[in-house]
């Protein structure tokens, strides 16, 4: 490798506003601007990494002061552009707003700008991943953004807006720069490749333009990886260098959750260890192979998922029962596992077990079929005949079999005494006081549908707490089990009344928590 090889991210850098693909939007507005001679005093450029925001902040600064007025018609090899090019002119000054973020920056800043520019027309400072600026710094900022000298032109630029003041997006000449389409990355792959003297197929090309996520930066930067194999490049190959989930194995992991097959799964999970491929990137690639499953579906759907033909080929033959609603929820259930997944250490243990628990995946069921279904195979009801040993009662309303309330389970007494103590937590969540009554009762005998809670504490004060409390107890307990009970308060004074006691100390908010602070009075 030759001393000056300059990487290709900044050897393909554009030098005017006609080099900048994908961001006609804003490069055509800009140049509008030059030529109007309508240029604002500050600038706010917004967007993903890698999309071009610093390098339309240069171009801006290249046509400030290219030449002896604004243009955009600059001369590429005059010194004024070199110098910008090559990150030495006097006027143009680049801050890194995460690594200058403070006032004293801002401040310095501030009494930089009171001086002329040294050979320009005009000074630009352009300040990067500003929204990691303080606020003290942002407030420091203001009223300089708002009325700067007629010879500063400030651009700030962010990948994260929704971070910077509105006041200083109000002050700012805003332009929202958008991710780069994959053909836009291809395209422009094969261009450099093709003035590079090198050879690299379409298909890889696309594989490199997906990888990058929209961002030239990245492209270049993985197309630069991958060229240093020379004349070796194939498709395999660059999928494995970019580690890179083949499409196969996506497709076996739906097939696998599928048909429930959980070898299949296994398997491939195994590859993926093995190869050891990202599983963050992994879970991005299998929701994104949902989500084509699920437009594909509709009309033109294949043209929406704008593949190649092989890969469409492959999604056109698939033939999964699964319903739109099945594949959303499998959707879901992969966006909340890579939500939480950088959470853990072993992230392919949990990848392993959450992708188990989908082959437990039941398919959806539409409510109306069903509820016909059970109605049409429903046995007939046979009339009730009239017995004779049942007394009528005349002038009363029969109360109706849907009003009654039907026990889910055979309570026993053992049963209800096994979650007597949880049945006192519910009570405390909802009145504390009286759950720290209740604490201090015992469960008498269960008489039929009668349920006595008896109490050692024969005091006013308790009985009238226990008895606000019998309502909420008995509501849980028919809750919980699906019946109707009747609650009634014992008081056995045949053990030591609790004020006989000896007394304990007690500070006043204890009092007032355990009345609820309610008067009991």
């Amino acid at each position: 490798m030759s001393e000056n090889y300059q990487v290709l991210a900044l050897k393909w850098r554009p030098k005017q506003f006609k080099d900048v693909v994908g961001q006609d939007h804003i490069t055509s507005t800009l140049q509008k601007a030059f030529e109007k001679n309508r240029i604002a005093q500050a600038f706010l450029f917004a967007g993903p990494r890698g999309v071009g925001k610093t390098t339309t902040a240069r171009l801006v600064a290249m046509s400030l002061n290219g030449a002896d007025t604004p243009t955009i018609d600059y001369d590429l090899k005059s010194e004024p552009v070199m110098d910008i090019v090559d990150g030495k002119s006097m006027d143009v000054i680049e801050i890194d707003g995460a690594s200058n973020r403070g006032i004293d920056e801002i401040r310095e800043l501030r009494e930089n700008i009171k001086f002329m520019p040294v050979s320009g027309k005009f000074k630009v400072i352009i300040i990067d991943e500003v929204h990691m600026l303080t606020v003290q710094a942002f407030n420091a900022l203001l009223k300089t953004l708002e009325e700067p000298p007629q010879h500063v032109k400030f651009i700030l630029a962010t990948t994260d807006v929704h971070k910077v003041p509105q006041t200083i997006i109000s002050r700012c000449q805003r332009f929202d720069f958008l991710p780069l389409t994959n053909d836009t990355i291809s395209n422009r792959l094969k261009f450099i490749t093709e003035s590079e003297n090198q050879s690299i197929d379409e298909k890889s090309l696309s594989l490199i333009a997906s990888k990058s996520e929209g961002s030239m930066r990245d492209a270049l930067s993985y197309l630069d990886q991958v060229l240093v194999l020379g004349d070796d490049i194939t498709f395999d190959i660059v999928q494995d260098l970019l580690g890179v989930v083949p499409h196969e194995i996506l497709f076996s992991i739906s097939d696998a959750l599928h048909n429930k097959d959980g070898n299949k799964l296994l398997a491939n999970l195994d590859i993926i260890r093995n190869k050891g491929y990202i599983v963050e990137d992994l879970l991005k690639d299998l929701i994104l192979h949902f989500r084509n499953l699920s437009v594909m579906s509709y009309k033109n759907g294949l043209k929406l998922i704008g593949l190649d033909s092989e890969l469409s080929k492959k999604y056109d033959n698939l033939n999964y029962s699964w319903s739109d609603k099945d594949i959303i929820r499998l959707s879901n259930n992969l966006s909340t596992l890579y939500a939480t997944i950088r959470q853990f250490s072993d992230q392919y243990l949990l990848l392993e077990v959450n992708l188990i628990k989908l082959l437990e995946f039941d398919s959806s069921v539409d409510i109306e079929k069903f509820l016909k279904k059970e109605v049409s195979s429903a046995p007939k009801a046979e009339p009730l005949k009239k017995e004779t040993s049942v007394k009528e009662t005349p002038n009363k309303t029969p109360e109706k079999i849907s009003d009654k309330k039907v026990k889910k389970i055979n309570l026993d007494e053992d049963v209800l005494r096994n979650d007597w103590g949880e049945i006192v937590k519910q009570v405390s969540k909802q009145r504390g006081s009286i759950g720290a009554q209740l604490s201090g009762c015992i469960l008498g005998e269960l008489k039929g549908t009668n349920l006595d809670i008896i109490s050692y504490d024969n005091s006013e004060f308790n009985q009238k707490l226990l008895k606000e409390g019998l309502e909420l107890v008995k509501s849980i307990i028919d809750e919980k089990y699906s019946s109707n009970f009747n609650v009634n308060l014992v008081i056995d004074t045949k053990v030591e009344k609790i004020e006989d006691k000896k007394e304990e100390k007690v500070n006043e908010d204890d009092i007032v928590s355990l009345f609820d602070g309610k008067d009991m009075l």
